[in-house]
This record gives structure tokens, sequence and C-alpha cells, in this order.
């Protein structure tokens, strides 16, 4: 029975840290979706050619959409790594 006691701390620690991780990466991409809409609509402003525009405007489509669904993502990992049990990290400490 003591056994499976470190092994389920291992278990929850590796799935918190599983969790934090996909939710830093999930909010560095919304972030680097965030920088490179903005350089996109930097670009928008100074272009002349029509043409272009409208490919730079599908182009911020996109990245608005990528960066949405980025969002909604960390969003969704944050409550994940709120609820998961972090007792052991502070034992570990």
């Amino acid at each position: 029975m003591k056994a499976a006691a470190p092994h389920n701390s291992t278990t929850s620690d590796s799935a918190w840290a599983d969790a934090s991780g996909r939710c830093f990466f999930a909010w560095r991409m919304a972030a680097a979706c965030e920088e490179a809409l903005r350089e996109v609509h930097q670009a928008m402003s100074r272009q002349q050619d029509p043409v272009r525009s409208h490919a730079l405007e599908k182009v911020g489509s996109l990245l608005l959409h990528e960066m949405r669904r980025w969002v909604r993502r960390g969003e969704e990992l944050d409550q994940v790594v709120d609820h998961l049990p972090k007792s052991n990290l502070a034992a570990n400490r």
C-alpha cells in the first residue's frame, strides 16, 4: 500500500507539470500571434498596392483567428492547472 503513494504523487506532480507547461506554451503562442498581428497591421498601414493590402488582410484574419484559439486554449489550461493538486510540489521544494 505504501509503494502506491509515491507513484501517485509522482503522477500528480507530472500531470501538474505537463498541464503547466502546456498552459505556458499556449500563452506564448498567443503572444507570438499578437506580435505578428501587430507587424501585419503596421505593414498594412504603409501598403500602397491593393493586392498586397488584401493579402495582408487575409494574413491578419488568420493570425487573429489563431490568437483567439490559443487564448481560449490558455484559459482552458489555466482552469486545469488551478484545479490539479499541487501539495506534493510544495513538499518537494
